[in-house]
């Protein structure tokens, strides 16, 4: 029989789920869109997880930052909210809808060299723009933005080394 372990609202770029965890014997099972699936979890290292869903697998890249989950998986750069199911519940009742993350600064998702600033302080920006060009391992990798937003500060400039998690700019 199956023991419900917890329920949870995820909000992954704006768009919301409703995810029910389930313990059965020694296995994990989530509940999402209507369909349940057979989940493992391995942490490779401190932010790495290799997650089983079903017969597929992928590594992913977690760095919690300010209540917001980082998510590097298969080359996207994501940003995710978990919440429980009771507080969502509330939130929604009260009328205040989750509109965008808390923290609204971008940071660097990986080591590596700040080719340029897409856009300048005052800009207004869509989900998906490009904001930063950050070149790692001899790749660009476009950082986007997770959310409809107005360019509030930069914090690098061309030819500037960033570590993992540095500010690179804030939105409002």
């Amino acid at each position: 029989m199956a023991e419900l372990v917890d329920r949870f609202v995820t909000t992954v770029e704006g768009q919301e789920f409703d995810l029910t965890l389930y313990k059965e014997g020694n296995k994990y099972f989530v509940e999402y869109n209507g369909g349940r699936h057979e989940v493992t979890v391995d942490q490779v290292n401190s932010t790495k997880f290799l997650f089983r869903i079903d017969a597929d697998s992928s590594e992913v890249d977690i760095t919690p930052n300010d209540g917001i989950y980082e998510i590097f998986l298969e080359g996207q750069d994501m940003h995710a909210r978990v919440e429980p199911y009771s507080l969502a519940e509330l939130r929604k009742r009260a009328g205040a809808a989750l509109d965008g993350p808390a923290d609204m600064t971008i940071r660097a998702p990986m080591p590596g060299l700040v080719l340029k600033a897409a856009v300048a302080p005052g800009a207004e920006v869509r989900k998906g723009e490009t904001l930063v060009i950050v070149e790692a391992m001899k790749m660009e990798n476009m950082i986007k933005s997770p959310f409809d937003g107005k360019v509030k500060e930069i914090f690098v400039k061309s030819g500037q080394a960033v570590d993992k998690n540095d500010k690179l700019m804030e939105l409002e």
